[in-house]
């Protein structure tokens, strides 16, 4: 019994003696780690995955369940610290410090560790490493382990091979490789800085996204808008928003689009404008080459340009700002206003091709008006339309199948039997041609199969002239003497002055004719060479074989009366002409090769002259500047050191208002220099 309490007393003693040692090193761990004396630390990653390994290799079914999260390592810190009765569960690093997670590697001047929430706050000169490609510096970081979520902040800058980001406040998700900022920053490239007040930008594929207050900036362009996709390395944006482009080839407004910052080529949707120079291009859709300055327009097209004061309108469009070329069809119309009235003008396709005037520039050097302080125009315009064509101004009115105008010597040609009015007179023929002057039409010439009807007050009367070439002189809008040559043949109907009725018709033929007119009136009539002719009484006078010449046509229900009539043609506005075209069908038309075509001929032409040029060049000693002016001095606007002299002019111009050839019709009558009309001899 004795032997059975000694053993009992033994095993307590062993059991304390257990019990003071388990306490004794409790004691001598919380020791360790809450001494307030500070000691130098120096842990080792190796260290940590030993006790990690040993921890798996004891434990069967590590592996099996899901994969536990990475741990923050600590790989280096000159001094570590813990306080459980300031922040339990938190170690306090300072100097040197080194923290790595997964493929990140973090360093800063301090920090705090909380290796249960594996999460880290992290201050002064932060640099944190993704990947050895991505790098990112703060003066204050923090981190969340789980959720891999970095929240950077004060004087970032997150930089990889290509591009730099700026900002005080950027929080970059490890998982999705994606940082952005939310308090205004800056992004830049090799050439562009980009700004706005949220962005974010994935690193690994440098594209960006930018919101509110956008602002893209580089040597050449200016880019501002609301909402911007962005890549920095393409250079490459697609915009949403109010968006204005500022650039050396000129400015851009639009809604949306995608543009090429690098190459200066947009792709502009939601009706966009774009300004070239003088020139303005609007379009439902708009491809634009701001280097080669060209732009093509899709979906009711406004190719304006104030230094002509001409806007042309169509459903598909193309400019060539390089060579000052425009092109548009389906429903193509133009206005110019350069004029008091404007003229408006409509054709399937218009065309206007500049071209420089030859020879120019050694003249212009001799001839410029230094008094008034103009510049003498070097291009030459031609204008063209190409089927259907109308025109509409308020003194005058026609349609065409073709037409062509040319600036430099204010000629419009129609083509294809075109008729023209004016007030209630209606030209036609083979070609009419119009001459203006400062402006206004001055004499308009009919070609071939000339014929001119008027239609007298509301009866079913008209007068005619029919004839192989006709000239109509107009003054001040109104039709002021016609002459007709070559197989005339007239029907005029007379009306007694007193009371106001008509009288007869008389109808006539003869070799030419002049007509003169007073406020619309025919006041007189001439006719030469042999005349033949009948007067007959209204009663014989009512069937067509009387009172209608050949080739006969009244076409008022042709004309255009006012500018609608001109754009969306005569026959009420078709629903198909109000519908523009769809896109589909608007790709079979190219701008380009239009351009190209029209050019081909002027290009041929200026190489030939060039050659000739160069040939003469070689053979011909060049006039100094005193010679050529000798020689050409009727030509050139004197100088104003020049003396006067009274010298008979080289060309003698008497001749030029006189529209008689031989001396016999001169002795019967004479014609007034100023306007052509006839006037007798006393």
């Amino acid at each position: 019994m004795k032997q059975e309490q000694e053993r009992d007393r033994e095993h307590s003693r062993s059991i304390r003696f257990v019990l003071m040692a388990v306490v004794i090193v409790f004691i001598g761990i919380s020791y360790l780690t809450s001494s307030a004396s500070h000691r130098t630390l120096s842990l080792t990653r190796r260290a940590q995955g030993g006790l990690d390994s040993l921890t798996s290799s004891q434990n069967p079914l590590a592996g099996k369940t899901s994969k536990a999260p990475q741990k923050i390592y600590i790989e280096h810190a000159d001094i570590l610290s813990y306080d459980a009765s300031l922040q339990p569960g938190v170690q306090k690093l300072l100097g040197n410090i080194v923290l790595k997670h997964g493929n990140a590697t973090m360093t800063c001047d301090s920090a705090y560790l909380n290796e249960e929430a594996q999460s880290f706050e992290a201050f002064g000169n932060v640099h944190m490493v993704q990947g050895d490609t991505i790098n990112m510096y703060s003066r204050y970081l923090f981190y969340d382990g789980i959720s891999k979520v970095a929240r950077l902040r004060y004087n970032v800058h997150l930089a990889n091979p290509t591009t730099d980001l700026y900002t005080d406040s950027l929080d970059y998700d490890r998982i999705a490789d994606i940082a952005y900022y939310f308090e205004g920053g800056s992004v830049s490239d090799a050439k562009n800085t980009l700004t706005s007040d949220y962005g974010q930008f994935l690193p690994a594929t440098n594209d960006a996204e930018f919101r509110y207050n956008v602002k893209l900036v580089n040597e050449r362009t200016t880019m501002t808008t609301e909402h911007l996709f962005y890549n920095t390395q393409s250079q490459i944006g697609r915009y949403e928003g109010e968006t204005l482009i500022v650039s050396d080839s000129g400015q851009i407004i639009s809604q949306r689009g995608i543009y090429d910052v690098g190459k200066d080529i947009g792709i502009l949707l939601d009706r966009s404008t774009v300004y070239s120079g003088s020139k303005a291009l609007v379009g439902d859709s708009i491809y634009y080459d701001g280097g080669a300055k060209i732009g093509e327009a899709f979906g009711r097209m406004e190719l304006s340009d104030t230094a002509q004061k001409a806007t042309l309108f169509g459903d598909y469009g193309f400019f060539d700002d390089k060579r000052s070329y425009a092109f548009s069809t389906y429903r193509a119309h133009a206005e110019d206003y350069s004029q008091k009235d404007t003229l408006y003008v409509a054709a399937d396709t218009l065309e206007l091709v500049s071209v420089p005037i030859r020879n120019r520039r050694k003249l212009d050097s001799l001839m410029a008006d230094t008094t008034l302080g103009k510049k003498p125009d070097t291009l030459q315009r031609f204008l063209r339309g190409y089927h259907h064509v109308r025109i509409y101004r308020r003194d005058a009115q026609a349609i065409a199948d073709s037409m062509s105008y040319i600036s430099t010597d204010s000629i419009l040609s129609l083509y294809g039997r075109p008729y023209m009015w004016s007030e209630a007179r209606q030209l036609s023929g083979d070609t009419t041609v119009f001459y203006f002057r400062n402006g206004k039409i001055d004499y308009v010439d009919v070609l071939g199969g000339s014929l001119v009807v008027e239609h007298i007050d509301s009866v079913d009367y008209y007068n005619q002239m029919r004839g192989d070439k006709l000239r109509a002189y107009i003054a001040d809008s109104t039709v002021r003497q016609i002459n007709v040559d070559g197989n005339v043949e007239t029907i005029l109907y007379m009306k007694d002055e007193k009371s106001n009725d008509y009288t007869g018709m008389n109808r006539m033929t003869s070799s030419t004719m002049y007509v003169t007119l007073d406020s619309g009136v025919v006041k007189r009539s001439f006719w030469t060479g042999p005349v033949e002719g009948k007067l007959y009484p209204l009663s014989m006078a009512t069937t067509s074989e009387v009172n209608r010449l050949k080739d006969f046509v009244w076409a008022s229900d042709r004309r255009p009366m006012d500018k609608e009539a001109v754009i969306f043609g005569i026959d009420s506005v078709s629903k198909a002409q109000q519908t523009p075209m769809p896109l589909s069908d608007l790709r079979k038309f190219s701008g380009i090769k239009a351009a190209l075509s029209a050019y081909q001929v002027f290009d041929e032409q200026a190489r030939q002259d060039s050659l000739r040029t160069d040939s003469l060049m070689r053979t011909r000693k060049p006039l100094t500047k005193e010679e050529y002016r000798k020689q050409y001095q009727f030509v050139l606007r004197p100088l104003a050191s020049d003396k006067p002299t009274e010298q008979s002019p080289i060309i003698n111009t008497s001749w030029v208002s006189r529209v008689f050839s031989n001396k016999e019709d001169q002795d019967s009558s004479s014609t007034s220099s100023s306007t052509g009309i006839l006037v007798k001899r006393n």
